[in-house]
C-alpha cells in the first residue's frame, strides 16, 4: 500500500475550507498539509484550527504551489485538492484505490461518461469545448492508442512522487496541469481517469480568467511541441533542478 499525502491548494478560500473540512476524513492520508498563495482572508487560520500545516508559497502561481507541494511531500504520492466547491471531496478515496492499483497519474475527469461539468448547464459550453480541444491536441500529438486523457486541465488529480520527479515540470503558472498531462503522455506513464461531478464554487470568483488562461495554455503547448522529449535528458533535468531551487529560495 502506498503512503499518500493530501495537499490543499488555496488562495482566499476561507468559505470553502470552513464548509468542506469538517466533512472530510483526513485519517485516510499519511500526510496532510496546505500550500497557500498568501491568502488575505482567514484561510490559513482555518487550517491551523484543524492542526493542518500551512506552507506559504515562495513564488506566486498554481504551478509554483504544485512544485512546492512536492518539496514538502514525505510520502509515495500526492493528491491535489482545491477546496472551493468545484471538486468533490467524496472522490478522494478513489484516487487512493487507483494509486494502489499501480497507476502513476490519476485524474478526476469532468468529460467522460457519468461525469458532470459545470458547463453542461449552459448552451454555449466554451470552457468545456476548449478543454476537449486541448485534450484532442495532446492525445493526437503525444498520446498512444492505449492511453487517452479527456480532462487535461483538471487540477483534481493524484500522482506518484516518482512519476512527478520524472516529468521535471517547470511551469509556475496555471499551465502546469496541462504540462503534467503532456509530459505524462510523452513518458508513457500509466494514467487513469474516473468520472467526477463538478460542483459550483462556494464563494468568490475563480482565480483563473478564461481568455488569459487559454492563451497561456497555447504558449505552453507550443513550447512542449518544440521541446519534444528533451525534458528526459540529463542536461535539461539539471537546468530544471537549478531553476526550481532558485524559484523556491526567493523571499
Amino acid at each position: 500500500m502506498l503512503k499518500v499525502s493530501l495537499v490543499f491548494v488555496t488562495r482566499n478560500e476561507e468559505a470553502g475550507v470552513l464548509s468542506i473540512l469538517p466533512q472530510m476524513d483526513l485519517s485516510l492520508f499519511d500526510q496532510v498539509y496546505a500550500v497557500d498563495g498568501h491568502s488575505k482572508d482567514g484561510t490559513c487560520e482555518v487550517f491551523h484550527s484543524f492542526d493542518i500545516p500551512v506552507i506559504s508559497q515562495s513564488v506566486p502561481g498554481l504551478g509554483a504551489a504544485t512544485l512546492e507541494a512536492r518539496e514538502h511531500c514525505k510520502t509515495d504520492a500526492m493528491i491535489f485538492f482545491h477546496p472551493d466547491g468545484n471538486e468533490d471531496f467524496r472522490d478522494l478515496p478513489k484516487f487512493i484505490e487507483y494509486l494502489n492499483l499501480g497507476y502513476d497519474l490519476v485524474i478526476a475527469s469532468r468529460m467522460i461518461k457519468g461525469a458532470f461539468n459545470e458547463d453542461d448547464e449552459k448552451i454555449f459550453k466554451v470552457r468545456k469545448w476548449a478543454n476537449l480541444g486541448f485534450a484532442l491536441i495532446a492525445n493526437t500529438l503525444f498520446g498512444a492508442r492505449r492511453c487517452r486523457v479527456t480532462d487535461v486541465v483538471q487540477g483534481f488529480r493524484a500522482i506518484t512522487c516518482e512519476s512527478f520527479d520524472r516529468l521535471h515540470l517547470d511551469q509556475t503558472n496555471c499551465t502546469i496541469d496541462y504540462q503534467m498531462v503532456i509530459r505524462a503522455l510523452k513518458a508513457r506513464l500509466k494514467i487513469a481517469e474516473f468520472p467526477t461531478h463538478e460542483g459550483h464554487r462556494i464563494a468568490g470568483a475563480t482565480n483563473f480568467a478564461s481568455i488569459p488562461t487559454g492563451i497561456a495554455e497555447v504558449k505552453m503547448l507550443l513550447r512542449e511541441i518544440q521541446l519534444g522529449n528533451s525534458f528526459m535528458r540529463e542536461d535539461y533535468r539539471a537546468a530544471v533542478t537549478l531553476q526550481s531551487s532558485q524559484h523556491l529560495s526567493q523571499p
